[in-house]
């Protein structure tokens, strides 16, 4: 019974707008070559700075330069944007339901 209502859920879950702008938001990214570049440029960027200080050095300041570039490159990617807005929105819903779950378990 309880799978049965996990998969009703689910099923619930994916018939959300929020779940619905996620996905939608993440086709026109992989239609975007752009904000696709600008999320792998950042993203190999930003293992590079997080590798060094493992090793315990400081990032140069041309690599600070460069990730805060790209961090307002990104952030003005209007489809990067409503990737990222739609991912944070869908959390909240996920974060409400963990929490009505947790709520009635503590009953």
């Amino acid at each position: 019974m309880i799978k049965e209502k996990a998969i009703e859920l689910a099923k619930l879950i994916k018939e959300s707008d929020e779940f619905k702008a996620v996905k939608s938001s993440e086709a026109r990214l992989k239609l975007d070559p752009q904000a696709q570049d600008l999320i792998k440029e950042f993203q190999v960027l930003q293992y590079n700075i997080l590798e060094k200080q493992y090793q315990g050095q400081q990032p140069d300041a041309e690599d600070i330069k460069k990730i805060q570039l790209l961090e307002s490159q990104v952030g003005l990617n209007l489809t990067i944007k409503a990737v990222m807005e739609a991912q944070q929105n869908f959390e909240k819903l996920m974060t409400d339901v963990n929490e009505t779950i947790a709520e009635e378990l503590s009953k």
